[in-house]
């Protein structure tokens, strides 16, 4: 309820980032195909069997992998139901890297089955949700969230994880029919080389592999559009507002492509308005929302546990930014990576270890590095600070982990 002009949320719950709209504005043809793949399986004589994945690109985080899995599992329940066909759904977060039994409690909480899972085999579990299924007439798909911790998990030996994803063949229902589908989420492809060594006969069964990319700004325009019209009294926001922000984030405008934090920032300079009193997102405070965003995006742990070498090469990048240099040849990182050696009375590293440094950061999202294109004589390698990450705050944090490291205290070793 509008409340003396001062109130600007009128469902601060689209914001969350387990919201699941009820359409997609943005990769609806691809929440289709992925539909299409289960629900065509329901009404063949072959069930519910598919294996899936959804993955993005290394370093990027809130591109939609979770919210289209959500929806298409959603949607298959939904229009199942309608035809007369029960599906359950389980969702799973596999981010701690939990136990088998762990996850089949999740699954069983999730389904409804009233199934003992403490104390159980493992195989006797399934079968036990087979059958629940086969008595019931019904079927499941599971959502595997961070499937790639389950796969690197110490926890989930190969032969479980293999029974698990291919239950129907290692406890078919006593109709023949298979009645559990997967949908895995994983961070990025490496997921799919982990699954090659360690359940090679899995891997080979997936039948569509769906990469997401980080958005591009008019996609995140759309996804923002979208939260205000559903979440924000009319008359507290503007397209202008939302452009700054899909502006400031969209891949295509230098920014990491994230919806969530631009979710996040739109709900942040929402809170601000509110609080002032004032019921209009004004210009000033969307600024201000992306600046303590930014502040807020430096993972001070992930930083603090690299070697020293690590942070020699990012405090390398993070001083050029500073400077206003953006991009560096490998050649010119190289050489201010030397001078800080010298200055910190290092030893630099040899040139093959000075690249899989640059590698390791990339993986984090901490630096972006690619191949030099046309334009440039000969072929080099170009890094950058991720656009989002700010760097004088990075600096910051940087040179107090060298300390860190350099003391003993950290990961780092000095020589």
């Amino acid at each position: 309820m509008y409340i003396g002009g001062h109130q600007v949320f009128t469902d601060k719950a689209v914001f969350s980032e387990s919201y699941v709209p009820s359409e997609l504005r943005v990769r609806a043809k691809e929440a289709d195909m992925l539909f299409k793949i289960y629900y065509n399986k329901l009404f063949s004589t072959a069930g519910l069997s598919d294996i899936t994945i959804i993955y993005g690109s290394i370093g990027r985080v809130g591109i939609g992998k979770t919210t289209i899995a959500k929806y298409v599992a959603r949607m298959i329940r939904e229009k199942a139901s309608r035809e007369g066909i029960k599906v359950n759904t389980a969702y799973v977060n596999l981010f701690t890297g939990p136990s088998l039994y762990s996850i089949l409690s999740m699954i069983v909480r999730d389904a409804g089955f009233n199934i003992t899972v403490r104390g159980s085999p493992v195989i006797d579990i399934l079968k036990a949700i087979v059958d629940n299924l086969y008595i019931n007439n019904s079927y499941l798909l599971v959502i595997l969230d961070e499937f790639q911790n389950m796969l690197t998990s110490p926890r989930v030996n190969p032969e479980d994880l293999y029974a698990l994803l291919r239950i129907h063949e290692e406890v078919p229902s006593k109709d023949g029919v298979a009645r559990i589908g997967f949908i895995l989420v994983a961070s990025d492809i490496r997921a799919l080389s982990y699954m090659r060594d360690i359940i090679p006969q899995v891997e080979s069964q997936i039948s569509f592999k769906l990469h997401m990319p980080a958005y591009r700004s008019h996609e995140l325009y759309e996804i923002l559009r979208q939260r205000a019209e559903l979440g924000l009294r009319p008359g507290s926001w503007s397209d202008d507002i939302l452009m700054m922000i899909s502006e400031t984030y969209g891949e295509d405008r230098g920014g990491d492509g994230s919806a969530r934090r631009a979710i996040m920032a739109l709900r942040m300079a929402g809170e601000m308005a509110e609080a002032r009193g004032i019921g209009i997102i004004e210009p000033n405070l969307v600024r201000k929302a992306l600046s303590e965003q930014e502040a807020s995006s430096i993972p001070v742990r992930e930083i603090e546990s690299l070697g020293l070498h690590e942070l020699l090469i990012l405090k390398a990048v993070a001083d050029a930014t500073v400077e206003g240099i953006e991009i560096l040849t490998a050649g010119e990182l190289r050489k201010r990576y030397e001078l800080l050696c010298e200055s910190y009375n290092v030893k630099p590293r040899g040139y093959t270890q000075f690249y899989n440094y640059i590698r390791l950061l990339s993986s984090t999202g901490l630096i972006e590095s690619r191949l030099s294109g046309k334009g440039m004589r000969g072929r080099t390698t170009l890094v950058r600070l991720t656009p989002p990450i700010p760097a004088d705050r990075l600096k910051e944090v940087v040179e107090k982990a060298i300390t860190l490291s350099m003391s003993g205290e950290g990961k780092g070793e000095t020589q």
